[in-house]
């Protein structure tokens, strides 16, 4: 299979064990079931950037492993670079 289903798959069965992982350790309380904002947010962004790598990886675009760990320019960054004007 293609590298962007393995990390696919490889990113549901984290989030399967993260369930599992919850729902062994809860005790009656049904809170306990539920899934973080802060988990759920890490899982998202991790799958996003992994369908990042492989969309630019599909267009040709040479990706490492290493490129996932990297940090992503803020909005605002982005924007100030392209705001400046040469000269």
């Amino acid at each position: 299979m293609s590298k962007f289903f393995d990390e696919l798959m490889e990113s549901v069965i984290e989030m399967d064990e993260i369930l599992r992982k919850k729902h062994r350790d809860s005790d009656s309380n049904a809170d306990t079931n539920v899934l973080t904002f802060q988990q759920k947010q890490a899982h998202y962004d991790k799958v996003r950037r992994s369908n990042y790598l492989a969309s630019l990886s599909i267009e040709g675009f040479e990706t490492t492993p290493a490129d996932a760990e990297k940090p992503l320019s803020s909005r605002m960054q982005v924007l100030e670079k392209y705001r400046q004007k040469p000269g």
